[in-house]
C-alpha cells in the first residue's frame, strides 16, 4: 500500500515543454524591468501604458481582459542589472497597476540551488542593500507574517506612493533534512493598500470571500454553458507545479494571497517531480483553519477502489477481448505504467457507458460543485484521449481545474496552468470521467 502510494505520487508529473526557466546573472543590457519599481505615477500605469513601457521586457498577458501580466525568461533584471529576475507578475485593477510580484529566488524556477544557509542570508543581504540604496530610504524589519502560509520573514520599506515587502523562506536543517531555501520575493503595491505584518491591514491580506458570493460568478450562456468566469489565471512555467499553481488559481479565486512557491514549500513539491495531490490535500488540511477554508476531497486515490477499478476494465476487456491487466504481476504498483497498458476505449466503456455509476457519480459531482460557483482541482492522466485544444504536456499525471460543464453537447469545460491560451477548454464527458484519478475542491468556510 505504502509502495503503490509513493509511486504514485511520482507519476503526478506535469511538465509542460514551454521556455526553459533560467537565472543567469543580470546585466543592463538584459530585459530591465525597473518602470516596475519607482515612480510618483506608478499606480496610475493602464494596460496600454504597461505594454508600452515593458515591451522590451516581453509581457506575456495572462488573460483576455488585461487584468494579470507575466514577466519570465533569461536577463531579466532590476536597478540596472543588480538583481536577477526570475518571475514578475502583475495585477491590475480598474484598469490600473495595483501590485507586483517579483520573484527574486524560488527553489522550482533558479538553475542553480543556493546551498547554504549563509549564502541564502547574504543573497537575501545584498538584495536589501540594493533596495535601500535605490530607495534611499531604511527598511523595517517585518519578523514573521503570520498571514503567510509559510509564516515568511521580510522587510519593509515605505516610500509614497509606494510600499517594497521584501519576504524570504527556508526549510530550517534537522536530522532529518538539509538546509532548504524556498523563495525570495519582493512585492510591490501602493501604500493605502500595503501589505505588512501588524494591524488591519495583514489580517485582511488573507480573508477568504464569503462562500455566499461564490455562486455570483456562474455565468449561463444560451449554448447551454454554465461555466464559472472568474478563476484568476496562473503559468506554471516549465516545471511540475500542476498541482501547486492549481491551488494558487483556487486561492486567487477566494480572495487569498497565496501563490504556488509558497504551495510547493508546505506541499514539500520538486521542479521535476511535481506534488502528490495526497501530499497537497495533507498540507491545505493544515492550512485550513488559519487561511478560513474547507479542503473537500470527492474523489481520491484509494488502492482498494483502484483495485475495483481495475476490476471493472477486466471485465470490459474479457468481454470485448482485449489485454487484461494483472496486478499481480506488478512487483509494485506503477500508475502509470497501469495506464499505459489501459486500453483507452475499453476504460471509458468500463467508466463512463451510460447508466455506470461512475459516470453518473461523475456527472453528478461536476454540477453540483460548479453550480455553487466552486472549481473543481482536477487529476487526471493525460495521453488516454485526443485533445484538440492547444497542449503543453501530452501525457502523464496532471492536474486541472474543472470550471463548467455543458448537459446539452455533454462536456465539461476546464482549464490549464499554462497561461491565457488554457484558460477555458472543453472535453466530453465520458473521456472527462475515464481520465480522472482524483477531484477535490477549497471553499470558505463562512
Amino acid at each position: 500500500m505504502i509502495r503503490a502510494l509513493f509511486v504514485f505520487a511520482v507519476m503526478t508529473l506535469a511538465v509542460p515543454s514551454t521556455l526553459s526557466a533560467q537565472t543567469d546573472a543580470a546585466t543592463a543590457r538584459g530585459r530591465s524591468l525597473d518602470a516596475l519599481l519607482v515612480g510618483n505615477d506608478l499606480w496610475k500605469i493602464t494596460p496600454t501604458d504597461f505594454s508600452g513601457n515593458l515591451s522590451a521586457a516581453g509581457i506575456q498577458w495572462l488573460d483576455a481582459d488585461k487584468t494579470r501580466a507575466r514577466f519570465f525568461g533569461s536577463n531579466l533584471n532590476l536597478i540596472g542589472g543588480k538583481l536577477a529576475v526570475i518571475e514578475a507578475n502583475c495585477d491590475f485593477k480598474d484598469g490600473m497597476l495595483a501590485a507586483t510580484s517579483i520573484s527574486l529566488y524560488n527553489r522550482g524556477d533558479s538553475v542553480t540551488a543556493t546551498e547554504s544557509a549563509v549564502e541564502f542570508e547574504q543573497k537575501v543581504a545584498g538584495i536589501k542593500d540594493a533596495l535601500s540604496g535605490l530607495l534611499a530610504v531604511a527598511p523595517t524589519e517585518r519578523g514573521r507574517d503570520q498571514s503567510s502560509v509559510v509564516k515568511a520573514t521580510g522587510f519593509v520599506w515605505n516610500k509614497p506612493p509606494t510600499t517594497y515587502f521584501l519576504e524570504y523562506s527556508a526549510q530550517k536543517k534537522t536530522s532529518k533534512q538539509a538546509f532548504r531555501p524556498e523563495f525570495i520575493r519582493l512585492r510591490v503595491a501602493p501604500l493605502p493598500k500595503q501589505m505588512v505584518s501588524s494591524g488591519a491591514a495583514a489580517a485582511d491580506r488573507n480573508k477568504p470571500v464569503a462562500k455566499a458570493s461564490l455562486a455570483a460568478n456562474i455565468a449561463r450562456d444560451s449554448n447551454g454553458d454554465v461555466v464559472i468566469k472568474s478563476v484568476p489565471m496562473v503559468d506554471q512555467g516549465p516545471k511540475g507545479y500542476c498541482v501547486v499553481a492549481t491551488a494558487e488559481r483556487v486561492f486567487r479565486y477566494l480572495g487569498l494571497d497565496v501563490d504556488q512557491h509558497e504551495m510547493a514549500a508546505v506541499a514539500n513539491s520538486s521542479a521535476a517531480g511535481g506534488t502528490s495531490p495526497e501530499k497537497m490535500v495533507e498540507a491545505l488540511k493544515k492550512l485550513a483553519g488559519r487561511l478560513k477554508v474547507h479542503i473537500r476531497e470527492l474523489e481520491g486515490w484509494n488502492f482498494i477502489e483502484f483495485k475495483r477499478m481495475i476490476a471493472d476494465y477486466n471485465r470490459t476487456a474479457k468481454h470485448d477481448k482485449k489485454p487484461e491487466v494483472n496486478l499481480n504481476s506488478m512487483p509494485a504498483i506503477d500508475i502509470g505504467q497501469i495506464y499505459a497498458r489501459f486500453d483507452p476505449d475499453t476504460l471509458k466503456a468500463s467508466r463512463s457507458a451510460p447508466g455506470k455509476s461512475t459516470f453518473v457519480k461523475f456527472q453528478r459531482m461536476v454540477e453540483d460543485t460548479i453550480n455553487r460557483g466552486v472549481p473543481v482541482m482536477w487529476g487526471v492522466e493525460l495521453g488516454l484521449y485526443p485533445e484538440n485544444e492547444l497542449t503543453s504536456q501530452s501525457k502523464g499525471g496532471h492536474m486541472r481545474l474543472i470550471i463548467g460543464y455543458n448537459l446539452k453537447a455533454n462536456e465539461i469545460l476546464f482549464s490549464d496552468s499554462w497561461g491565457a491560451q488554457h484558460a477555458l477548454k472543453r472535453m466530453p464527458m465520458d473521456n472527462a470521467c475515464a481520465m480522472t484519478t482524483g477531484m477535490y475542491y477549497l471553499e470558505p468556510i463562512q
